[in-house]
């Protein structure tokens, strides 16, 4: 019982688990789709009907399959003999929990048993009066075994067309006992009492779950609990309340299963064996042993102490009258003693009965009570009564039958078949389930109410919407602006009004007013537009085209067959029945390309207005009228330009919906070059779609296609040239995208993606091919693209070459290199293409670690510019080698070196970063051996230190600069070339080394006297004659190691010898003073004497006031335009005869262009 009541449960559970996402899906499908919402709340009960109506189906298959197996049969035969065993599957579905074999079989023969009755009842005549299995009442005899159920049952001498089994055979399951008042089933012992508690029991559920199955509207009218009297007399106590016990549980599971209550009768069997019985009995008349014996619950009395009195005194006072009326009348046989005691012997039966009632009947909180009928006495052994007659008349044998049980099976238990009710917990479940109906049926009756109440009131709410968009609507003027902004609003308007109609997920219930005056507005707004903005547009579009030149710019002729091309596409959408969202996904016409800003017609609201007016206008022949004047234009439009479509490419650009490729997309940077170079937006993909998008809107727009078709075939094959050409164009200029890299970070971000397929040369090999890949492969290439589409196959290809790699858009490109070369068994194809591919990229990459290292760019650099043994190692000539092999293997002289410009690209790039980087390691170790050494010094002595024989300038010089410059007598230092350039060595830096190199020689030629006595005699000083102060004084001074040297001329006759100590000394100062102004003029240095010499050859030297910057305005104030020092000079002619001092001024801080 409980296994099929948790499989029902389960078989429910996962079907509402099944519903459970039907309906999950019915609220998330139904708004996206066009159903109303009705559909999606009805969607799981319409799923739901349609289970029962395959579960109503399923039955009615495996009723016909079990009809078809097992025929009717027909007789007693029938219904008593065991049937063949069915199929197995069939027993599986009725108890299909693992049961050990012998239990199995015990259910099988149970089943087949039960079926054999059923098919035994719907054979017979009954099914004349009826369904045959309720015409009659069924009734269960339930009991211990050996209680006499059987016995009782065949000593009723019930009326009955079959015959019955031997008198001693036991009970397998049940019997059956057809009788003309009802239909008993004899139910084995073991249901009643388990002997094996899960066999038995499991086979006792089985019997009510056939029961059930069978019998639906009245299961069981009675059931007869059987109690031996031998039992009530002499069994255990303990042992008569258990068997009470189990009886209640068969009791408890009937009614629980099966869901009623119905009378039962305790019929205490075997009263033979009570002393007397058969004597008593005997002496009674053969017309009462047919009566039954006991006590009818009429009162329907649940006091089952009270029950158990009224039957025992009862029987006690109808059994001692009983033998008082016999003793009086005077029996057929003399009394004996047993007859006397046989009422005092009953009265035995009460002890018993008061133990194993109350277990069997009796209340309790846990069960439901049993409705106790009756409780009777029979016995199963016939008695023969004795015949009373007279003398003299023949002796009648009456014939022998058990007592008290015929009128029990006939006549008392048929009055009881309306007794049967449902049990309290049905009653619940029903009450619940009607409560659940009524309120479901009001919820439907409120829900019925209440849509049509919403109907109602959302009908009236979009009448009133409508209500005011209709009195709100402004009249138009004739001012374009205000009648755009106008008739927009009205739109909207009738927009919402659509949108309420639209969200109707109600029914209507024939409430449609809105939807009329929906449509209602839509007709006004379609007039409006057409009358005061439509008509005047076209008109005046009418005019202007009938104005227009040839000249027209490509961008405002393109807008204009745009405009025409779409509203001729939504005119032909709408005659084709394409509804609104249809429409929707058609371009609107742009009105701001025929009419100027001043019109008005510069609102973008303008194509919405037109979308709306062909969305709702309702008069085909309109539409067709307007349609083949549009398209008129059109035509005359295009014939202008006589259907030359170049001005597309124009338009496309002007358009803005692709943008150019620029140098930034490949080199990015953050430096702006002026007049960069670009890739005009209409020769990318995107371009190309869009041109594509614009011929296709013109195409269906046109009246004659087939012209249209042959002008665009003639624009595509000169379209896929020009796109050819500008690829190229911009692939010879993409090395100049390398001026937009701001030195240093930029230029190393470039050199560490340079290698990679996100450097600028090969993802512009890529980015070309995928751009130009829409066009067909089939028509021949350009040689460089064809370059391209093989490179990239080499760079796939696997270690069997590019057979085997080549697949798609690269096949078919072979291909066009074959027809290109004139054969295609010129082109190189094998493994040594790829692995010379793969050379140059493996090469390539070796270069990329110098954008991380520029210890590692400074090597490159000495190997690239050292002898030609080193050179070679570098990978950048490796790179320039394997592409120089490359390129000629794939060019095969066909004269492009686009392609070949595209390769040497990163090694190029490289070259140019190398370069800067070793400058900048070669101005670091510059710093570190010669700036370190002199500190900032500019004395002549460290300039003779650091240009000496073995100075740290010659040092720097043999150590790392004598790879990267030359020299000649004819050019001095200059630099070396490699790498496709030089170091960016700055010009002082050679103008230091030639002077470092005189200065060296004039050293190693010899040096100058250790001393030099030279006399000073000081002369007056003068100006110019309109000067308003004149010089007053002169001060010369030599400063050397021992001391400071120095004559005052204050323009009188002085004189002053001076020691000259090349070696000691340094600077001379020569000091003017002319008024309050002091000027000073140094000659700095160890020559500094010498040049003193010098500049005064004759003892003389004019000054001017450019000779000093600070004091010349006090000189200009002051009038002075030149003044005159006059020395005369005496032993200055060996010095003044020497050659000038070759060191240079100073050391150059920066030798060399870094970005550092």
């Amino acid at each position: 019982m409980q296994k099929y009541t948790v499989l029902t449960c389960c078989k429910y559970l996962l079907f509402g688990a099944a519903l459970l996402p039907i309906t999950v899906v019915a609220f998330v499908m139904i708004p996206l789709l066009t159903w109303p919402w009705r559909i999606g709340i009805f969607l799981p009960f319409i799923v739901l009907l349609l289970w029962g109506a395959l579960e109503w189906l399923k039955k009615l298959v495996q009723r016909a399959q079990q009809d078809k197996e097992q025929p009717v049969p027909q007789g007693a035969e029938a219904a008593q003999d065991q049937p063949a065993h069915p199929p197995r599957a069939e027993s599986a579905q009725l108890d299909p929990s693992p049961v050990e074999p012998a239990r199995q079989d015990r259910i099988l023969e149970l089943q087949q048993n039960f079926r054999a009755a059923v098919r035994t009842l719907k054979g017979s005549h009954l099914k004349q009066e009826g369904d045959p299995l309720h015409v009659l009442p069924w009734y269960l005899l339930l009991g211990a075994g050996g209680s006499g159920k059987t016995s009782a049952v065949r000593g009723a001498r019930l009326l009955s067309p079959f015959s019955e089994r031997p008198e001693h055979e036991a009970t397998a399951n049940c019997s059956w006992h057809f009788y003309d008042q009802g239909i008993v089933i004899d139910t084995a012992g073991r249901y009643a009492v388990p002997a094996d508690a899960g066999g038995d029991h499991d086979e006792w559920l089985t019997f009510l779950s056939l029961l059930k199955r069978y019998r639906r509207t009245e299961l069981i009218n009675g059931v007869m609990v059987t109690v031996a009297a031998d039992s009530l007399l002499a069994a255990d106590p303990a042992q008569l309340e258990e068997q009470g016990r189990q009886l209640r549980c068969r009791i408890e599971e009937m009614i629980r299963h099966l869901g009623v209550t119905f009378p039962v009768y305790l019929l205490i069997t075997k009263c033979d064996l009570v002393s007397g019985m058969s004597e008593f009995c005997g002496a009674l008349p053969s017309g009462t042993l047919d009566q039954p014996v006991g006590l009818l619950n009429r009162e329907l009395d649940a006091d089952l102490p009270r029950l158990l009195e009224r039957f025992c005194d009862l029987v006690d006072e109808r059994m001692r009258m009983l033998r008082l009326l016999l003793l009086h009348h005077g029996a057929p046989a003399p009394a004996n003693g047993r007859l006397l005691l046989f009422p005092d012997q009953l009265r035995e039966l009460r002890p018993g009965l008061e133990l194993f009632m109350p277990a069997a009947f009796g209340q309790n909180h846990y069960q439901e009570t049993p409705f106790l009928r009756g409780i009777y006495l029979c016995s199963a052994l016939p008695v023969r009564p004795l015949s009373r007659h007279l003398p003299g008349d023949p002796q009648h044998v009456a014939a022998a039958h058990a007592p008290f049980l015929h009128d029990l099976f006939e006549k008392v238990l048929p009055r009881d078949r309306g007794l049967c009710a449902l049990s309290a917990r049905t009653l619940k479940w029903r009450r619940l389930s009607d409560n659940l109906a009524l309120v479901c049926w009001l919820l439907i009756g409120i829900s019925l109410c209440a849509m049509l109440t919403g109907a109602f009131v959302k009908n009236i709410g979009v009448l009133r919407l409508a209500s005011y968009a209709a009195a709100g609507m402004p009249r138009l003027q004739g001012d374009t602006a205000a009648d755009l902004a106008a008739l927009e609003a009205m739109r909207r308007a009738i927009v919402e009004v659509e949108l309420k109609n639209r969200n109707w997920w109600l029914p209507r219930f024939g409430l449609s007013r809105s939807r009329e005056v929906e449509q209602a507005l839509k007709a006004r707004y379609c007039q409006e537009y057409r009358k005061h903005l439509l008509a005047p547009f076209d008109a005046e579009m009418a005019g202007a085209l009938d104005a227009l030149s040839p000249a027209l710019p490509d961008s405002a002729f393109g807008g204009v067959v745009l405009h025409l091309s779409r509203r001729c596409n939504l005119l032909k959408g709408r005659l084709a029945g394409e509804d609104e969202t249809g429409l929707a996904s058609h371009p609107v016409p742009d009105y701001r390309v025929l009419a100027a800003p001043a019109q008005g017609w510069s609102d973008p609201a303008a194509g919405n207005l037109y979308l709306a007016y062909v969305a709702w206008l309702a008069d085909p022949a309109q539409m067709s009228e307007e349609l083949q004047r549009l398209q008129q234009l059109l035509k005359r439009l295009v014939l202008l330009k006589g259907a030359d479509f170049s001005w597309v490419l124009g338009y496309v650009d002007r358009e803005q919906t692709a943008a150019p490729i620029s140098l930034q997309e490949f080199w990015g940077g953050s430096r702006a070059l002026q007049g960069e170079p670009s890739l005009a937006a209409c020769f990318t993909r995107n371009g190309r779609e869009r041109i594509t998008a614009v011929l296709g809107e013109l195409s269906t727009a046109y009246p004659e296609r087939e012209v249209l078709e042959r002008a665009r075939a003639e624009f595509w094959r000169s379209y896929r040239e020009a796109a050819f050409n500008a690829w190229q164009s911009f692939a010879a200029q993409l090395p100049a995208g390398a001026l937009r890299l701001l030195a240093p970070k930029e230029w190393q971000s470039a050199a560490a993606a340079m290698a990679g397929e996100q450097g600028p040369y090969f993802n512009f090999m890529r980015r070309a091919l995928t751009e130009l890949q829409p066009f067909d492969p089939a028509e021949p290439l350009p040689v460089w693209i064809a370059e391209l589409y093989r490179f990239q196959a080499l760079k796939g290809a696997g270690p069997a070459g590019v057979a085997s790699s080549l697949s798609g858009q690269a096949s078919r490109v072979a291909g066009t290199i074959g027809r290109l070369g004139g054969k295609k068994e010129n082109l190189p194809g094998d493994e040594q293409s790829a692995n010379l591919a793969r050379e140059y990229l493996n090469a390539v990459a070796q270069i990329a670690p110098v954008a991380k290292s520029r210890a590692l760019a400074h090597r490159m650099a000495l190997q690239a510019f050292g002898d030609s043994a080193e050179s070679g190692k570098s990978p950048l000539f490796q790179a320039a080698e394997a592409a120089q092999r490359l390129n000629q293997l794939l060019v095969q002289g066909q004269g492009d070196d686009t392609f070949a410009r595209l390769i040497y690209g990163p090694i190029t790039f490289y070259g140019t970063y190398i370069r800067m980087e070793t400058a900048c390691a070669l101005q670091a170790q510059w710093e570190q051996t010669v700036l370190k050494e002199v500190q900032g010094s500019r004395d002549p002595q460290s300039l003779q230190y650091l240009l000496g024989k073995d100075g740290p300038v010659w040092k720097y010089v043999g150590d790392y600069v004598n790879p990267f410059i030359g020299w000649s007598p004819a050019r001095g230092y200059f630099p070396k070339s490699a790498l496709g350039g030089s170091i960016p060595f700055k010009p002082e830096f050679y103008s230091f080394l030639a002077q470092g190199g005189k200065a060296k020689l004039a050293a190693a030629a010899g040096s100058p006297k250790p001393v030099y006595h030279v006399t000073i005699k000081g002369l007056p000083t003068d100006a110019n004659a309109e000067a308003r102060v004149k010089p007053q004084g002169t001060r010369l001074e030599l400063h050397c190691a021992t001391g400071v040297q120095s004559i005052v001329n204050m323009n009188y006759p002085v004189s002053r010898p001076f020691v000259y100590l090349p070696d000691a000394c340094s600077d001379v100062v020569l000091q003017i003073d002319v008024g309050d102004t002091t000027l000073t003029r140094r000659y700095l240095g160890s020559s500094g004497f010498t040049e003193f010499l010098r500049d005064f050859p004759a003892g003389r030297h004019t000054f001017y006031p450019r000779n000093f910057p600070q004091e010349k305005e006090a000189l200009q104030r002051l009038g002075v335009r030149f003044i005159k020092v006059n020395y005369q000079l005496f032993g200055a002619g060996d010095l003044a005869a020497q050659p000038a001092e070759t060191l240079p001024a100073r050391v150059p801080v920066k030798i060399a262009e870094c970005w550092d």
